[in-house]
This record gives C-alpha cells, sequence and structure tokens, in this order.
C-alpha cells in the first residue's frame, strides 16, 4: 500500500468520523457558516492589534523629527500628521461594523436562519 493511499484512506476515515458529524450539528451552512463567524472575530482583533501598532510605530517617527525652521515645510509635515489621524477616527468605525456583522450573523444563527 503506497503512502498516498493510506493518507486518502486516513483523510475519508476521518471525515466520515468527524467532520461530516460535527458539520451536520451545526445549523446553518455548517462549516462556512463556522468559518464565517470565526472569520470575522478574527479580522477584528486584526485590524485592533495593526491600528495600535500603526499609531505607536508612526508616533515614535513624528517624535524623532527633528523640529523644522520653515513654515512651508512644518506645515506639510503637520498636514501628514492630522492626515494620518483623519485616517486612524476610522478604525473603530470599521471595528464596530464588523461586530454587528458578527453579532446580527449570531443572531440569524440561533433563528435558525441563514
Amino acid at each position: 500500500m503506497s503512502v498516498a493511499s493510506t493518507l486518502k484512506s486516513a483523510a475519508g476515515a476521518a471525515r466520515r468520523n468527524w467532520a461530516d458529524p460535527a458539520a451536520a450539528a451545526i445549523p446553518g451552512d455548517g462549516q462556512l457558516a463556522r468559518a464565517a463567524q470565526a472569520g470575522t472575530v478574527i479580522s477584528v482583533v486584526v485590524i485592533g492589534v495593526i491600528a495600535l501598532v500603526g499609531v505607536l510605530i508612526f508616533a515614535q517617527v513624528e517624535q524623532a523629527l527633528p523640529t523644522i525652521d520653515n513654515n512651508q515645510l512644518d506645515n506639510s509635515t503637520t498636514s501628514v500628521v492630522e492626515g494620518f489621524a483623519g485616517a486612524m477616527e476610522l478604525i473603530p468605525v470599521v471595528l464596530l461594523v464588523l461586530v454587528a456583522a458578527l453579532v446580527i450573523g449570531v443572531v440569524q444563527r440561533m433563528r435558525g436562519g441563514r
């Protein structure tokens, strides 16, 4: 018996014994519904961590910049910092939308809908 056929046989037995019964016990689309909920939670965590690290890195870079005597250059630095701050104001909105989508998905699963 070759290694490939052994692996194929083991994968088939695992699917019959564990994957199919577990997927059938979950209302909705089974594996896809579980993956969608887990994906939303992971997205919220990843976006939050990336936003936090981005703000910390940007703050360190902005503090390391030298003081500029030229008003035009100083104004451009200020506009870049204000633009970044404006973009960071959208992060809580994105996280709120993802959490709302998660809650709506959970409520639909509790109702037995798709």
